[in-house]
């Protein structure tokens, strides 16, 4: 009808103006104009299958390109030819549908239009998903470009599994993708597999585009991944399109905060609210919430009896329950690392009226994510920093302050200027505690070398290198290991004849932590908290100042070290002193900062990658580290691995 064709040219017209005015190039483009400039190593016919209409950019040929819109809407004029034929093929499209695909050149996973410029213009008009098309691959040239990478492994995922449009700019997100599905990309995937992730996509990205997804920095593929590790695969699969978009709405908030690089917010002190009195009551339903011990429920993935940092959490859940006394009441499960059992642990915390649901391994975000999704109402807390998840907030500790004052320490009561230092694993904080340690022991000795080594790496005596190293002092475990209770741990030496002599430790104060915590939600300083950082995912990252962290010096210590580390400790708990300030120098003597720079951000800080000038030993590769380490670096490492051999998680529901 012409009556389509001029609605539809008047849609294009503005879409023109809104082009130049944006200084765009306001007609689609053309392949072989992006191709003079590029170059491409050949063709390869691909054959039919029914594309995404968005994912159409522009024509093969310049042809008649000024006939409409760079999103293909007609501009031509109204009576002209092209509007007749326009107008019949709409006229065809709603009483017989279109019969004959279109030809298109697929270059990097966008499509340009040979044949069937006019079909794409009336589809796009009605509001139609896909067209079916005759598609021919444009090999790019070689390089070593991050976006030809990326498309290289599309490449790899499409022969595995011919799926167009689950778009991402990420390397490794193909090998992830298959991984979330039991699959990789070296074998083609069982047609049940495809079938089933095409259904689950087409509903996916109608809901992504319906609440506005197109709008966030953040590409349709990512998105998906993202609903596929928070409910997962066999969950999903099944699902009708109004169900993929009722969970979708759950979690928008996941895609909102971790669009672009991921929004995260870091509260390193804590607010005045967390512990003011509780404010006066002014309804009933606050009397009736008051009336009732404060709720919550800790799920644990694994044992206190087994894992000392496990048992640390629970003395404080236990010290909590001391300091609040019948004001406050608290459920504890144990053992919850599968998604079965974690699932159940969340189910019966709902029956409990649990008001909180903590979380002490940043490998239970995933779980704890869908747990919030799934049951709205607690607040819900991970024991992480810098995952960005909405739902979901995270809390630690910066350990690096107390890491410094031992790194002093350290120095101090070293011979031979070396020191040791092991660490669990290379995941988000780690490397600033090992650099704030380094940093601390050089301002007692400039001479001094820490040497690193890794609990996490496996076939590994880092025990006989630190003893062929000359090492004495250690920096090791933050906790005692109830699996081996004559292990030494914190701060220690260690004889020529083998005998160790425990120093100092680090001391988590998670009791106070979780005081001040459930204090904040019952006076609405959570809520209040939340409303200033909308948008970002939300990290308390307190420290020594909140009274959550302190040091813990041997009674034998010589009382020089002694007041060595109070003048410390003080310098630091007012701010005069901060181990990333100033004058900074990495390995090899690269400049991270100059001399007159303030402090490295909270980010900075966080999510190093850089070992100080003295420290002797580098980040461990991902085929070093035990089992343990993988999944833990999975989830919040910073160092590259490989997504195919790390997604070890037992995901059954």
């Amino acid at each position: 009808m012409l009556e389509d064709y001029a609605k539809a040219r008047k849609l294009g017209l503005k879409q023109v103006e809104r082009d130049v005015a944006a200084g765009r190039y306001p007609y689609p483009p053309a392949l072989d104009d992006i191709l003079k400039n590029q170059g491409y190593q050949g063709e390869v016919p691909v054959g039919l299958a029914e594309i995404d209409l968005a994912l159409i950019a522009g024509t093969k040929t310049r042809g008649r390109q000024n006939m409409f819109s760079s999103g293909f809407l007609p501009i031509a004029e109204v009576g002209s030819e092209f509007s007749a034929k326009w107008s019949d093929l709409i006229d065809s499209q709603r009483a017989e549908g279109l019969r004959d695909p279109i030809v298109v050149y697929e270059y990097l996973q966008r499509f340009y239009v040979q044949e069937g410029n006019k079909r794409v213009s009336v589809s796009r008009y009605l509001g139609m998903p896909t067209i079916l098309a005759s598609i021919t691959r444009v090999t790019p040239m070689p390089s070593d470009e991050k976006a030809l990478r990326a498309y290289h492994e599309f490449t790899r995922f499409y022969r595995v599994c011919p799926i167009y449009g689950i778009i991402s700019e990420e390397e490794g997100f193909y090998t992830r993708l298959a991984a979330l599905l039991g699959q990789s990309l070296d074998e083609p995937w069982p047609e049940d597999v495809v079938r089933d992730l095409r259904s689950l996509f087409d509903s996916f990205s109608l809901s992504w585009r319906a609440r506005g997804g197109e709008s966030l920095d953040l590409q349709v593929g990512d998105a998906l991944a993202t609903y596929v590790t928070i409910f997962g695969f066999e969950h999903v699969r099944g699902l009708v399109p109004s169900q993929v978009d009722a969970e979708v709405g759950k979690i928008w908030g996941e895609f909102v905060v971790t669009q672009g690089e991921g929004a995260r917010a870091y509260l390193e002190d804590p607010a005045k609210g967390h512990t003011a009195p509780l404010p006066k009551l002014k309804n009933l339903a606050k009397t009736t919430m008051l009336a009732r011990p404060f709720r919550v429920a800790f799920v644990y993935d694994r044992n206190p009896l087994s894992s000392g940092w496990i048992a640390l959490h629970d003395r404080g859940r236990q010290k909590l329950e001391g300091r609040l006394g019948a004001t406050v009441s608290t459920r504890v499960f144990t053992d919850r690392s599968s998604d079965a059992a974690f699932d159940q642990a969340i189910d019966e915390a709902a029956d409990y009226g649990a008001d909180l649901v903590v979380t002490c391994s940043p490998t239970q975000m995933r779980q704890v994510t869908r747990a919030a999704a799934e049951h709205p109402g607690p607040a819900y807390l991970n024991c992480s920093v810098s995952l960005s998840h909405s739902a979901v907030r995270g809390f630690y500790g910066r350990m690096y302050e107390a890491k410094f004052l031992l790194g002093a320490l350290a120095a101090s009561l070293a011979g031979h200027h070396k020191v040791g230092y092991v660490a669990e694993s290379p995941v988000f904080s780690t490397v600033a505690e090992i650099n704030a340690f380094a940093i601390g022991a050089q301002m007692v000795d400039p001479y001094v070398t820490v040497h690193l080594k890794w609990f996490s790496a496996k076939d590994y005596d880092w025990r006989r290198e630190l003893r062929e190293e000359g090492v004495h002092i250690i920096s090791g475990r933050d906790y005692a290991n109830p699996l081996a209770p004559k292990e030494s741990w914190g701060l220690y030496r260690v004889d020529d004849d083998g005998a160790e002599t425990h120093l100092a430790e680090p001391v988590w104060k998670w009791g106070r932590y979780y005081e001040m915590l459930v204090r904040s939600i019952r006076n609405d300083t959570w809520k209040k908290e939340g409303e200033k950082v909308a948008g970002q995912s939300l990290n308390y990252w307190w420290g020594m100042s909140a009274g959550v962290l302190d040091v813990r010096l041997s009674d034998e210590l010589p009382r020089g070290q002694r007041m060595l580390v109070d003048v410390l400790r003080q310098s630091v708990l007012s701010g005069r002193v901060h181990p990333f300030t100033g004058e900074l120098r990495a390995q090899g003597g690269d400049v991270v900062q100059g001399p007159e720079a303030g402090r490295l951000t909270s980010e900075q800080i966080v999510r190093m990658r850089w070992l100080n000038e003295n420290v002797v030993g580098r980040l461990p590769e991902q085929r070093e580290l035990d089992r343990d380490g993988l999944v833990e670096v999975e989830v919040a490492g910073v160092i590259p691995v490989d997504p195919a051999t790390v997604l070890l998680r037992d995901t059954s529901r």
